[in-house]
């Protein structure tokens, strides 16, 4: 049996045919480059057969993007078989952002996930231990990146890479 040749157009393609009401908007950038909508309660489906049957097995990031009226779950999807990476984008609400978590499916999410919980305020539903990562207790529930953050820009934080170059001058 003739080993199968994984390209952008056939990835696109599996996609498109498996899940046709749950995947939107793919797009192939290049040969090696798909972007594709995904609907938020089709994740874990759809994970799973990205590894199973597309050979996704390693997820390289896990981020949020904040729109106007909506927050992006988006997850970067590499194969140590073949070159095409793949962008998948999940919308959720910004007033309920939840999503299941990929834990199950790629280990590596776990940092991931809990670093865009933390950062974005997109809860993993089902994450192992969705608890904080990098922030101060005092600003937990506070969701720095995003765009409707009330204390960004706080021109009163002392930057100490600023604050030490300007002293050497």
């Amino acid at each position: 049996m003739a080993e199968e040749i994984f390209n952008a157009i056939m990835i696109s393609s599996s996609l498109r045919s498996e899940f046709s009401g749950d995947i939107s908007d793919i797009h192939t950038q290049s040969k090696n480059r798909v972007v594709a909508r995904v609907k938020p309660e089709s994740i874990i489906e759809v994970s799973k057969h990205l590894l199973s049957s597309l050979k996704y097995d390693h997820l390289a990031c896990v981020c949020g993007l904040d729109y106007p009226d909506h927050l992006d779950v988006v997850y970067h999807i590499e194969s140590y078989e073949h070159p095409v990476v793949l962008t998948l984008k999940a919308t959720v609400p910004k007033d309920n952002p939840v999503i299941e978590s990929v834990v199950p499916i790629w280990w590596n999410a776990n940092w991931y996930e809990r670093e865009t919980y933390e950062l974005m305020g997109i809860k993993f539903n089902n994450h192992p231990n969705l608890i904080h990562l990098i922030l101060p207790e005092e600003m937990l529930g506070e969701y720095p990146l995003r765009k409707d953050y009330e204390k960004f820009p706080d021109t009163n934080v002392r930057n100490p890479i600023f604050v030490k170059e300007k002293e050497s001058w």
